[in-house]
């Protein structure tokens, strides 16, 4: 009966969790459900508290000894605003002011499944978007020659054992399932806009890695969590591009596709030590430091992109975008405050570095330094049920971009300008004790 409801459980989740969208400009999502956004993940890896541990660090599940799950939702909105010039050669007016806005709204789904197989062995599986990106910034300023809509969604199912050494020590492994899905859209022209034409590229792919994860209980009060998540490869294959509009097909105009396009992106490993320690009834305090391997990502390059190269349209044009990315630091510190059996609450503050700089960042992945802060409240409805809501604010330090060119067939885009943003993650997610 047990094998028979976690089969059930795999297949319901791994269906709900195509309903997926993407979360902000920023590229790595710490927040896999209400409660780690309610305190900006602070002790993730430590904390243990429910089956959401199966992604922060898989070793936790040995805490958990019903069948549990998890459903949860993050609405979030971006606020990203590019202001600057944007100079286009084949327009040949030179450096035009702009003022463009990319934010977006979206809704991030996740789903966490934890069931004890023994005494001193947990499955759990998880359904979830580690890595997501989308800017959007329309086709009403000259923006559009540089970017329209751009993202990077990742779905990652996660199945993993959690295994007790002993009542002190616990390690976790598993796998991560990957399913990656691109989109880089912008708007090329030629003597003005009445010659503006939409292109779009679409790929997706599908990667594996995996996780390995260590709880100690050093106390009663007391226990420390180091998790390592393995760096994931997609080779996107068979993607489509295509260009909409007067220059497509030599300037007859139309539809000009291709269902060659071709994209390989390297996602990084990330390790986590955290720590969790009960300072009495009423008070839990946190804290977590993450190490991301962003050196990987050193550029993005677009192969059979449909676009115009010698005046002539055509379905090869090569595309590379450099991004440098450099590896990372994390930070998050919060606390917990019971009030009573039904009730408690979290609050957390974090920082985030980001991989970008300045001589390389561009429109489509805007990134910068980041403050969170986030409060968060749980309420245990009934002995079985219990539901958290979350809120994190990100505020990202304003940045530039610096006379960055992009080159795409015979259209070179320069844009130089700042870019100030913010964004704000709200955490809705119900727990279900089944058993």
């Amino acid at each position: 009966m047990k094998k028979q409801w976690v089969i059930k459980k795999i297949a319901f989740l791994i269906g709900i969790s195509v309903a997926n969208h993407a979360f902000a400009a920023v590229f790595q999502l710490w927040g896999q459900d209400g409660g780690s956004i309610g305190n900006y993940h602070a002790g993730r890896a430590a904390i243990a508290e429910n089956a959401s541990t199966n992604y922060y660090n898989a070793a936790g599940l040995i805490r958990i000894h019903n069948q549990q799950l998890l459903l949860g939702l993050a609405p979030t909105t971006t606020d990203i605003r590019f202001q600057g010039t944007v100079s286009v050669n084949t327009l040949g007016t030179g450096p035009q002011p702009v003022t463009a806005q990319g934010g977006t709204f979206n809704f991030l789904p996740n789903e966490h499944y934890a069931a004890p197989l023994a005494d001193n062995l947990v499955f759990g599986l998880s359904v979830m978007m580690p890595f997501s990106s989308v800017t959007n910034y329309g086709l009403t300023s000259n923006a559009q020659y540089a970017a329209t809509e751009s993202s990077i969604q990742v779905i990652d199912v996660v199945p993993s054992l959690g295994f007790a050494y002993n009542d002190k020590l616990s390690v976790g492994f598993g796998l991560d399932l990957e399913h990656a899905r691109g989109e880089f859209n912008y708007v090329l022209t030629s003597i003005g806009p009445n010659s503006n034409t939409l292109t779009k590229n679409i790929g997706s792919s599908y990667g594996y890695g995996y996780h390995l994860g260590i709880l100690y209980q050093t106390s009663e009060q007391t226990r420390m969590g180091l998790n390592f998540l393995s760096q994931v490869k997609h080779h996107l294959h068979g993607g489509s591009s295509q260009l909409s509009g007067p220059l497509a097909n030599n300037g007859s105009g139309g539809i000009q596709y291709t269902n060659a396009l071709k994209a390989n992106v390297t996602l990084p490993s990330t390790t986590t030590f955290s720590i969790f320690h009960t300072l009495n009834s009423g008070w839990d305090v946190m804290g977590t430091v993450s190490y991301t391997q962003w050196t990987v990502f050193n550029q993005l390059m677009l192969q059979n992109v449909a676009g115009i190269s010698g005046g002539l349209s055509n379905n090869s044009i090569l595309v590379i975008m450099p991004e440098h990315y450099h590896n990372t630091w994390n930070y998050a510190v919060g606390t917990d405050y019971h009030l009573n059996e039904k009730w408690f609450f979290r609050t957390g503050v974090g920082y985030d570095e980001t991989p970008s700089n300045n001589r390389y960042r561009n429109l489509r992945f805007p990134d910068s330094n980041q403050i969170a802060m986030a409060l968060g409240a749980h309420f245990q409805a009934t002995p079985t049920l219990g539901v958290d809501l979350g809120w994190t604010h990100l505020f990202a330090m304003n940045t530039r971009i610096n006379q960055l060119s992009q080159t795409t067939g015979d259209q070179v885009t320069t844009i130089n300008g700042a870019i100030t943003s913010s964004a704000d993650v709200y955490g809705l997610e119900l727990k279900w004790d089944i058993t």
